[in-house]
């Protein structure tokens, strides 16, 4: 296992953020966003944090709930506590035990 790259940004439970966001390197998000999310790296989105509305990402950790669509252009991780509704898009996909998927699936 490779190690974790450093975090770049964090948005904390309790902070919200509405528009377009975009950035380098390996974002996490606890907090609420809505709009449109575009990166080449990582974004975890953790247990508290909620996004609305267009993900695109080269890998994404889903710890929190998406609603929305997303593309992930290498690997897309449900955790046990993520939730995914919309539609997804991913290259690869690990979905854990508990996860709840309530979306139109492409993978591969």
């Amino acid at each position: 296992m490779l190690p974790e790259a450093p975090l770049a940004a964090l948005l904390g439970k309790g902070a919200r953020y509405s528009g377009d966001l975009s950035f380098d390197g390996r974002v996490r998000l606890d907090g609420f966003f809505k709009g449109r999310i575009h990166t080449e790296d990582v974004l975890e989105i953790g247990e508290s944090g909620v996004v609305e509305g267009q993900v695109d990402a080269a890998t994404l950790v889903v710890a929190g709930r998406v609603l929305g669509a997303v593309k992930v252009t290498q690997l897309l991780t449900i955790t046990r506590t993520g939730s995914m509704s919309g539609e997804i898009d991913a290259a690869r996909m690990v979905v854990e035990p508990g996860a709840k998927i309530d979306a139109k699936v492409k993978c591969g």
